[in-house]
């Protein structure tokens, strides 16, 4: 396996799970083209989910890991986690934390939570905080990492919340991270500078980052010009931590389509010609997939 961590989001494969394929086939199929961390992103999960809800099948999400083996894991679900009603004794909750734990495999269980949902305009950051810490130890009851990603929140209150949580939970803040997204600060009224916010960030706060652009206000099917000055945000990630670079993996989200592995391969280019590191491609040669 390549030394760098080129990962997938699993709703780049939205198409294909509606269209019958199986999560274990597209997970070797990209792992032979250079792919090693994967992010199961609820409503993208295929057979591996159930219900209107999505609710993940923690059993079957288990044998999923053991049958595609050597690979780095996460499961990612859509959640209120700054709602102070939010207690995560909720099916939908229990289920993202029993999963990681079958998913775990001698790796440290990793679940990551984006609340699209709660109304946090008027919501006090310490209040969100003390949501985000009770959901840190329920996770921590497995021996899991939380990461949270910002989406539609202003950032700087979202920062605060992070800050605040890590605070309050202790000895076991260090295991509360941030899924940064770049193009989500997009979505933010205040109007944040994607690099600027990168260059503000080390690895020991971000757990990974997601790749994708938008054009015309929509999620783009590839990682090219647009809304994002990837130019500038490579250029931050490249010198976070002074000048050594972002340790973690960096995963794909581009939008859904037939083609998209050649999307994939084209935003790698495209990326990688901007100076990120994103390894090569391989070739049937090179493969080599348990």
């Amino acid at each position: 396996m390549d030394g760098m961590r080129r990962g997938i989001v699993s709703n780049c494969w939205q198409h294909q799970l509606q269209t019958g394929g199986r999560l274990p086939s597209l997970v070797r199929q990209a792992a032979a083209a250079g792919y090693s961390v994967f992010e199961l992103r609820q409503g993208c999960l295929g057979t591996y989910e159930a219900g209107e809800d999505h609710v993940p099948d923690a059993v079957r999400l288990g044998e999923l890991v053991r049958e595609c083996r050597g690979f780095e894991w996460d499961l990612a679900l859509a959640y209120p986690c700054f709602s102070p009603d939010c207690d995560g004794s909720d099916p939908l909750f229990q289920a993202g934390c029993s999963a990681i734990a079958e998913m775990a495999d001698g790796q440290t269980p990793h679940l990551r939570l984006v609340d699209l949902q709660s109304e946090t305009s008027g919501l006090a950051a310490a209040t969100a905080a003390q949501t985000v810490t009770r959901l840190l130890a329920m996770v921590r009851g497995v021996g899991g990492q939380l990461s949270i990603e910002h989406s539609r929140q202003e950032w700087s209150w979202f920062r605060e919340v992070f800050e605040r949580a890590r605070q309050l939970a202790a000895d076991d803040g260090t295991w509360l991270k941030i899924c940064f997204d770049p193009c989500n600060l997009l979505s933010d009224a205040s109007g944040p500078d994607p690099a600027e916010v990168t260059a503000s960030l080390t690895s020991e706060e971000v757990s990974m980052i997601h790749l994708k652009q938008r054009c015309d206000g929509r999620p783009a099917p590839l990682v090219s010009e647009g809304e994002v000055d990837w130019s500038a945000v490579v250029t931050a990630i490249n010198a976070m931590d002074d000048g050594a670079g972002f340790a973690g993996p960096l995963l794909f989200e581009i939008a859904p389509g037939v083609e998209i592995q050649e999307c994939l391969e084209a935003s790698r280019q495209y990326l990688s010609g901007l100076g990120l590191d994103l390894g090569e491609p391989r070739t049937r040669e090179t493969e080599s997939v348990t």
